[in-house]
């Protein structure tokens, strides 16, 4: 999925995250605005990720491309402007996603 970006946003130079989604802070069923945190390889914190998903659940293994961003009140996220879904890479996530509600 890909949002449209104002110019000035779309400017910006682009990274690629992939990691497993490990909660949702925040998901708007109407527009599908989402605030979740991600486990990335190699990073000891969750990072922040904030976009539009249409179907976002923890445990699913996420290739994200978009941009890093400072929120003024939240600090750093990154703001995702396209995402695709990957297969679980290792055993543990493998495990957590067959644990997630993804699989009915």
């Amino acid at each position: 999925m890909t949002a449209s970006l104002p110019a000035s946003v779309a400017s910006l130079p682009s990274e690629t995250l992939q990691g497993i989604v490990e909660r949702l802070t925040f998901h708007a069923e109407d527009s599908g605005y989402t605030i979740a945190r991600l486990k990335v390889a190699r990073e000891q914190d969750l990072v922040t990720i904030t976009g539009t998903f249409a179907n976002i659940q923890p445990g699913q293994t996420l290739k994200l491309t978009g941009f890093w961003r400072d929120h003024p009140k939240y600090g750093l996220q990154f703001q995702v402007t396209h995402y695709q879904e990957t297969k679980p890479a290792t055993l543990i996530d493998l495990e957590k996603y067959l644990g997630s509600r993804l699989i009915t």
